[in-house]
């Protein structure tokens, strides 16, 4: 396994504790912590960014020629 593919799976599984992380902010603002509002919206486009460059990451290194 080569350093690119490394860092890609890395940063998959840093991409998926930040969707669970969005879950569980969600949740304790619909619970009543109306407070966790600005941080929710600020991960949220953390957390977008990053499940973005995953996906392109991997789509580049699947269709990449061996």
């Amino acid at each position: 396994m080569n350093t690119g593919r490394i860092f890609v799976v890395l940063l998959g599984l840093v991409a998926g504790l930040l969707i669970l992380g969005q879950l569980v902010l969600g949740q304790l603002i619909l619970s009543g912590r109306i407070n966790l509002v600005k941080a929710h919206q600020h991960s949220g486009y953390t957390t977008v960014l990053l499940s973005l460059v995953y996906i392109i990451l991997s789509l580049r290194i699947l269709t990449k020629k061996n």
